[in-house]
């Protein structure tokens, strides 16, 4: 006899989701709520060494960077989906923010921009690596 939750999901399935799925959408909806002060505000809690302009295409990728987030967090391999291409696009962002010279392409500044987008594509990686337990 298998045994089910609210949702209808097996036991056994709900179980093999680790918790890392919820702390990756939680930490992608956060730093995307980062970014999109950044957009606003040109810096955030004195995390860049200069300040950048104020931008809406700064803080469009931070929304991108929350969406996924939220998406993973429904635990439906539809919103897995949706945001993995929505941390995608936070990364195409940041390789437009940095052609277009909104925020550096040296420096220090460039290595966080650089780190950021490797920890979107992680996190993209992850999520794809635990495709089995999205419902």
């Amino acid at each position: 006899m298998t045994r089910t939750h609210k949702g209808g999901l097996r036991m056994e399935q709900a179980q093999r989701c680790p918790i890392g799925i919820v702390v990756v959408g939680i930490f992608a909806f956060i730093a995307g709520l980062g970014e999109v002060v950044v957009g606003f505000t040109g810096n955030y809690l004195g995390i860049l060494a200069h300040d950048i302009d104020p931008s809406f295409a700064t803080g469009l990728t931070g929304v991108f960077y929350s969406l996924g987030g939220l998406l993973i967090l429904s635990r439906r391999k539809w919103g897995a989906a949706l945001g993995m291409f929505f941390l995608g696009a936070e990364i195409a962002g940041r390789i437009y923010l940095v052609a277009t010279g909104t925020v550096p392409a040296s420096g220090a500044d460039a290595v966080k921009v650089l780190i950021g987008g490797l920890i979107a594509l992680a996190l993209i990686i992850y999520v794809a690596f635990h495709w089995k337990c999205f419902r």
